[in-house]
């Protein structure tokens, strides 16, 4: 593949960032908040983390949704030696299909901690070679693009060659990217061409005072200056000294030596950090300060505008095949992640600095970002599963993003007619399990034109056999009327029926998570309707005081019928409706009190049933012992020290210790 081909987002400008530290807090629970900050800062690349089978999704989506590159790294602890196995392919499969495409499957595996017993054999490098082509191949294989792993900062071990060496240079040229983790250690973007680094260019009191003093120093100035003096490396080069932000010249060197040409490039770990240089006291690098998170802020922005092409570096702009940077870490606690060494790592967004440094919950680099104008380095090539209709921006802050990413998508259906006045979906809300405390149900409201919620108005959960009419409630209930659900995402659509006017419709409601969409969970959604003015009445009303103008609904506890309000005046290419006959008033009376009833049966037997799961070790068991059929549903109970679940049936109790369940028996 050639560089112009591989896919970017719309309008890249190489900004980026690595998300959580964590693949299962990511800013779930308000990711409103997040998706602003991803906007307002303008990044295209995310970095995230995923547990080797998926569990990244739901933030994939929501990237992807917002025109944001996802880089996916699959991560367990001790992960070498190694390999993503089917599993791993699975995962595979579901993130390209969501518009994930680029893949890390390793980390750093030049060092000790990731290697199982934290013991990194001699052959190290054979070994990740051997497994990164097993997993480049699943990933190509499912059309995705696999990384050639990131090593420590500076590492200087070349997988490539060894990766033509196997034959199969194949890999490199068709689709596969390297990683680099060049963290820049508060050295600057010119290192190791640098004036300190090659001349030991001394530093004055004052410019040592201004940087932090003993804080970012951890020594005097006049001992600086001696270091400078000592260190100072006239000949220095990257291809011999690669602990800095141009890690990636050397890497692609490496690449060209290879393969005879570049293929793309990521930082999908590195930046400048809040008190990190090389080397955290005196004596390894103390001829630059550890970084303020003023100082942070200011050479990340740096590096961000050399990214998009604001700036050079030494004479010479961004190039072609590094595509962008997702440098250490928008946020640890302010996420979610109870981490405090990642939380002492200067963080984007903390608290940390808040009374040191007087922030106020964020570093500078984030304001700075926002205020950055971005400049687009390529436009695309858009993946082909980003190609479809964005989601809809419903009804803004009023529509649970959630509703988005249940099951196949909750959906929102135009009303029939927007003539005359009609009922629009103004809120909607889902409860997680949490949120639900233990209902499963669809609460609806209804308000009238001037916004007051109303008591007896009808509503109707259409499932596939049938449609249930139910009515809103009153005051002690909040005015929601409520309908039990027993099937999962996908099932229930639901509208207003009050009045006869036409009604938005709300579709693929149901029981389950976004992770597991099938799942019996206590979940619930709340919709609220208004009857509003059509979009053609208005100007209509405007002209003359005609029939279809909306009739007055003040000082009355629910809309009126559909036999006491004029019905809308007709157009030339249609006939009036007729107002329901008696006999067919009748017939839906007893309809919606049959429904009522089948509703009322429902949530009166809900309490007493006892769950089922054929594939359970004890009811398996309970059928081949022919033990007839469960009288209970499984429980635990201990004796003699050791904790038991079992459950009753007909002929016999069946049991198993808890912790050793292959050893199932039963009592007669």
């Amino acid at each position: 593949m050639e560089l112009h081909e591989f896919p970017r987002p719309p309008k890249d400008n190489g900004r980026g960032v690595h998300w959580s530290l964590s693949a299962y807090e990511w800013g779930k629970r308000d990711w409103d908040f997040w998706a602003e900050q991803l906007q307002a800062m303008k990044l295209k690349w995310v970095k995230v983390m995923d547990d080797g089978g998926g569990i990244s999704l739901p933030l994939v989506r929501r990237l992807v949704d917002l025109g944001i590159m996802p880089v996916v790294r699959f991560y367990w602890p001790e992960q070498n030696p190694g390999n993503i196995g089917l599993r791993g392919r699975e995962a595979v499969r579901r993130l390209i299909d969501a518009g994930a495409l680029y893949f890390e499957t390793n980390n750093e595996p030049d060092l000790d901690l990731e290697w199982k017993d934290r013991r990194r054999p001699p052959n190290w490098l054979d070994i990740v070679v051997d497994n990164f082509i097993i997993d480049a191949d699943i990933i190509l294989e499912e059309g995705g693009h696999p990384a050639v792993p990131a090593f420590g900062v500076g590492t200087l071990r070349d997988p490539f060659q060894k990766i033509v060496e196997r034959g199969r240079r194949d890999i490199l040229e068709g689709g596969a990217w390297a990683a680099i983790h060049n963290y820049c250690l508060a050295r600057p973007l010119e290192y190791p061409n640098d004036p300190v680094n090659m001349y030991g260019v001394p530093i004055t009191e004052e410019e040592w005072h201004a940087a932090g003093g003993l804080w970012a120093w951890e020594i005097s100035w006049e001992e600086v200056n001696k270091a400078r003096k000592e260190m100072a490396n006239p000949n220095a080069d990257v291809m011999t000294d690669a602990t800095g932000f141009r890690g990636f010249e050397q890497l692609n060197a490496y690449i060209v030596q290879a393969i005879g040409r570049s293929i793309p490039i990521m930082m999908t770990e590195g930046g400048y950090n809040v008190g990190q240089r090389a080397g955290t006291t005196a004596g390894d690098d103390p001829r630059y300060p550890k970084p303020t998170p003023q100082a942070a802020s200011e050479m990340n922005l740096e590096m961000f505008k050399y990214m998009q092409g604001d700036r050079d570096i030494l004479g010479k702009k961004v190039p072609d095949y590094f595509f962008s940077v997702m440098p250490w870490l928008i946020a640890a606690q302010r996420i979610g992640v109870q981490a405090p060494p990642a939380e002492n790592q200067g963080p984007w967004l903390t608290h940390k600095y808040d009374e040191e440094w007087g922030l106020n919950g964020e570093l500078p680099l984030v304001q700075m970002l926002k205020d950055l104008p971005s400049r687009v380095r390529q436009d695309g090539p858009v993946p082909a599963q980003w190609k479809k209709p964005p989601t809809p921006d419903k009804l803004g802050r009023n529509w649970d993003y959630r509703l988005n990413y249940l099951g196949e998508g909750i959906k929102l259906e135009p009303a029939p007619s927007t003539d005359g006045p009609y009922w629009k979906l103004v809120e909607a809300r889902w409860l997680d399990e949490e949120e639900a405390g233990g209902a499963s149900h669809i609460f609806v409201k209804a308000l009238d034109v001037n916004g007051e919620p109303l008591e007896n108005a009808t509503f109707v959960v259409a499932r596939p056999d049938a449609r249930d009419p139910v009515t809103t409630k009153g005051p002690i209930d909040g005015f929601w009327g409520n309908y039990t659900m027993f099937a999962t995402l996908g099932t229930y659509a639901v509208e207003m029926t009050e009045g006869g006017y036409p009604s938005e419709r709300v579709t693929g409601v149901g029981l389950g998570t976004e992770e597991v969409p099938d799942a019996w969970a206590s979940t619930a959604f709340r919709f609220t309707f208004q009857l509003v003015e059509g979009e053609g009445g208005a100007a209509e009303a405007e002209a003359a005081e005609a029939p279809s103008a909306m009739p007055a609904v003040e000082a009355q506890p629910a809309l009126a019928t559909a036999e006491e309000v004029p019905p809308a005046v007709p157009t030339e290419a249609e006939e009036p409706t007729p107002p329901p006959t008696t006999d067919e008033r009748v017939e839906g009376a007893e309809v919606a009190e049959q429904a009522a009833l089948r509703q009322a049966l429902l949530e009166a037997a809900q309490p007493h049933i006892i769950p089922l799961d054929p594939n359970t070790t004890l009811y398996q068991y309970a059928r081949q012992h022919h033990l007839g059929e469960r009288l209970s549903a499984e429980f635990t109970f201990e004796h003699e020290g050791v904790v038991y679940v079992a459950q009753a049936f007909e002929n016999g109790v069946v049991y198993a210790p808890a912790d050793r369940m292959d050893q199932v028996a039963h009592v007669e």
